[in-house]
């Protein structure tokens, strides 16, 4: 086999298959940045978008030697504002990938989308691409809601992209939505839950508003011109939510995601279960062969990177992977804590059984005092070889996980 470049760069040596892997693509351009928004994304930058699509056909030929032995089940285009990407684009990464790549035939296909941009032509597009789920940002069917959070979209239009997108062909759209909304109400929010239930979705991501630090929405609410969120409003919001999505037959799986039967999110639940993802294009995170790493942020930087990365390779057979920022290959106790937090996001929680077969120790040999704990709070229970949040739990599960995260070092290392 290839071996991937050398330096920070991980490569498969393991006997036989490996399991399952996700790619996640990252398409860090939007028309307008969000102010609620931290993720990696710009807006004014469309003049790199000529450089940017063959950097990341680039990178993608770049990782496909490490991953021979792998089979793709999820494809995941994210961002940003992937929907903005133009077909010829979409076409070229998308052909990469199957050119590249084992892709499972039955894999899932996700592209991020804004109502905005969803046309019948691009729809129609991306769907004889192999693009088979669509997950659209709607975050409220209000307009003054939509006015607050710096969306470009009306209510009306989340109504025609849905029905734009039925016709496409899509059966398998989430949409995303925010509650706990600054000055909002509980009434709002179930007409805006009720609104986008009678869009019949296959799959809903409810999220609570967080006031992430260095965004618009935080510099508004430090300065005092908003106020900060309502945590127990955003409670009351939840739990309704809960009830009513169960009244509607969605399965409530993981903290803040419900779905029909047979509609969850297959690439969301490897990053759940702790499986191997690989990462491509600015910003993009990975987990690769036991190591977290992650590409440099600024998408010009990003390009810089994998143009030198291909020099490199032409010139002398082999070279680094130049657009990786940075990473680390975490030791047994995080790996565990990490299995162990994100499992605890599932509401099936973690297989007691399994945890031990993958890491040779028990739940309770490596978590018993916390598992103790917050098992007299009742923010967890034991059931049927599980070990599971709680109702009360899910609305506390930062308590849970933090208890769980490994003690730092005595001596930690220190710079110079």
């Amino acid at each position: 086999m290839t071996t991937a470049p050398e330096a920070a760069t991980p490569t498969d040596t393991s006997e036989g298959s490996a399991p399952g892997l996700g790619l996640y693509l990252h398409i860090p351009f939007c028309s307008a940045k969000c102010g609620y928004c931290d993720f990696n994304s710009y807006e004014h930058l469309d003049h790199l978008v000529p450089d940017y699509t063959p950097a990341l056909v680039n990178e993608i030929a770049l990782w496909a030697p490490a991953a021979q032995r792998s089979q793709v089940t999820s494809v995941f285009f994210g961002g940003g504002t992937p929907s903005l990407t133009s077909l010829e684009d979409l076409e070229a990464i998308t052909t990469a990938v199957r050119e590249r790549f084992n892709v499972a035939p039955e894999a899932e296909w996700t592209l991020e989308a804004n109502p905005t941009e969803l046309t019948a032509e691009h729809l129609a597009g991306m769907r004889a691409l192999g693009i088979n789920r669509l997950s659209m940002g709607v975050q409220s069917m209000h307009a003054d809601e939509l006015e607050l959070l710096d969306r470009q979209h009306t209510p009306e239009r989340v109504v025609e992209a849905v029905t734009a997108a039925r016709a496409a062909g899509y059966e398998n759209l989430n949409l995303d939505l925010i509650f706990g909304l600054i000055n909002h109400s509980e009434a709002r929010w179930r007409d805006t839950l009720e609104q986008v239930l009678a869009l019949e979705p296959e799959h809903l991501s409810c999220y609570a508003l967080t006031v992430e630090p260095e965004t618009a929405l935080y510099y508004r609410v430090q300065k005092g011109m908003l106020p900060e969120p309502d945590p127990d409003l955003a409670a009351a919001q939840y739990e309704w939510t809960r009830e009513r999505l169960a009244s509607a037959g969605y399965e409530h799986y993981e903290i803040s995601n419900w779905a029909k039967p047979g509609r969850r999110c297959e690439h969301n639940l490897i990053y759940w279960r702790a499986e191997p993802y690989l990462g491509m294009g600015a910003g993009a995170h990975s987990f690769f062969v036991g190591q977290r790493f992650a590409n440099v942020d600024a998408p010009n930087r990003y390009v810089d990177a994998i143009n030198a990365s291909v020099e490199q390779r032409a010139a002398e057979g082999r070279g680094t992977m130049q657009q990786i920022a940075g990473g680390e290959t975490p030791d047994e106790a995080t790996n565990r804590a990490d299995t162990a937090i994100l499992g605890l996001r599932l509401l099936e929680g973690i297989d007691e059984a399994a945890f031990e077969t993958r890491y040779g120790v028990t739940l309770e040999q490596e978590f018993g005092p916390a598992l103790q704990r917050h098992l007299a709070l009742g923010l967890i229970e034991r059931a049927a070889g599980r070990v599971r949040l709680t109702d009360r739990g899910l609305l506390l599960s930062n308590e849970v996980f933090i208890d769980l995260l490994p003690d730092p070092p005595d001596d930690p290392p220190t710079d110079g």
